[in-house]
């Protein structure tokens, strides 16, 4: 309960992960063909490599993106940007079935730890 009541805590642990994803990486098979806006087609069977890094870091979904900003996950100013501009635990049906639980486990070590500082 105490953890939801960190929401800095978890912009800064959201901003972390979108710096430096714990994968930056992943392929998926296509069980369909999908069409591309521009026209263009995946045909079913294909390999697509996703680059979570790649996304992370792409400066036309996220503005000054080397710069560490955790009110980029500021949920009292949501932003215009797709749900899967931000993926550091992959997503759809194959995603990290243990993501909650490490985002918890992540605040927790992390709140532990600021414990054990004072500010001067």
């Amino acid at each position: 309960d105490d953890l939801a009541q960190l929401p800095f805590l978890t912009m800064c642990i959201k901003e972390s992960l979108r710096l430096h994803p714990p994968v930056a990486v992943i392929s998926r098979r296509c069980t369909q063909d999908v069409a591309l806006p521009d026209g263009r087609v995946i045909p079913k069977g294909n390999i697509c490599v996703i680059s979570i890094f790649g996304i992370h870091h792409n400066p036309s979904v996220w503005p000054d993106p080397e710069v560490f900003n955790p009110f980029r996950f500021d949920p009292e100013a949501p932003q215009k940007r797709s749900p899967l501009a931000f993926i550091p635990f992959s997503a759809g049906p194959r995603n990290c079935i243990g993501q909650t639980f490490a985002m918890n486990e992540m605040k927790v070590a992390l709140a532990l730890t600021l414990l054990r500082f004072r500010i001067l």
